[in-house]
Order: structure tokens, then sequence, then C-alpha cells
């Protein structure tokens, strides 16, 4: 995985999916910012990492680069993933 974070062009306006997503796939933590953009090493996809309260958990957004839709998403909690403690920023 590549971090385009500084140099990634928005592709589509993927805030209208986050917001129709069901609360309970948040796992009780609250939403921020986009905070990194990964591509994946094909290009064919992109990441979005959208922040959380904590530093460790972040709502992924995966982007179909080539149709410019949304492929998907899923939360990335590295507290539980890799045993790592809860810090809140």
């Amino acid at each position: 995985m590549q971090d385009v974070t500084k140099t990634a062009e928005q592709l589509l306006d993927i805030w209208h999916y986050v917001d129709a997503i069901p609360f309970v796939d948040f796992d009780g933590f609250t939403l921020g910012d986009v905070a990194y953009v990964y591509l994946n090493p094909t290009g064919l996809y992109q990441h979005i990492l959208i922040a959380t309260e904590d530093q460790n958990v972040f709502l992924v957004v995966v982007i179909d680069v080539l149709n410019k839709g949304i492929y998907g998403h899923h939360l990335l909690n590295l507290i539980e993933l890799y045993g790592l403690a809860e810090e809140s920023e």
C-alpha cells in the first residue's frame, strides 16, 4: 500500500455513503475527518481512512478507482486487531 494522502485527488464524494452507514458499524466510535489515503499496489483501489476519537481506529472506505465507485467499508480497529491500548487524540 502506498500512502498518497498528500497527492491524492478526490475521485468522488464519500460522505453521502458514510452518512448512510448504520451506526452499529461504527462500534461506538465517532467519526472525524479523512486522516489518510492509500493506493493499493495495482492502483485499482483507494483506501480512505476516516479518523475516530481513537488514533488506532479508522473507518476505511474502499474506492474502485477505474469505475469511480465505492466498493465498501470496514471499521479498522487496531486495538482489537493487535492488542493495542486505546489512545484518544
